[in-house]
């Protein structure tokens, strides 16, 4: 049986780094999904530490993790998290919860 298309559209937040970092569900899950799709972290291994950076603050770290994210996306690595690196991430998401 083929597998059902869905279609979601998404209101995504654009995210980037800020003086005064306040803690945000989306920033949390920005870094959680930067964690689990960068091979850094496994549910199945552990269980999720504070050393795996979600803290929900976009900081010093989670700017070089987006970063670094865009860089090996082919994206312009401006710390940004906008339409394009969203897109991206998502892709690469849906890519390991089908796998």
């Amino acid at each position: 049986m083929p597998v059902p298309q869905v279609n979601v559209t998404l209101l995504l937040q654009e995210l980037q780094q800020a003086q005064n970092p306040v803690a945000s569900d989306e920033v949390r899950s920005l870094q959680f999904m930067l964690a689990f799709t960068s091979g850094r972290y496994s549910p199945f291994d552990r269980a999720l530490k504070s050393s795996d950076g979600v803290d929900g603050l976009f900081g010093p770290k989670t700017d070089e993790r987006v970063r670094q994210f865009q860089d090996d996306a082919g994206l312009k690595a401006d710390g940004i998290v906008g339409t394009n690196t969203w897109t991206a991430l998502l892709e690469r998401w849906t890519s390991f919860q089908t796998a």
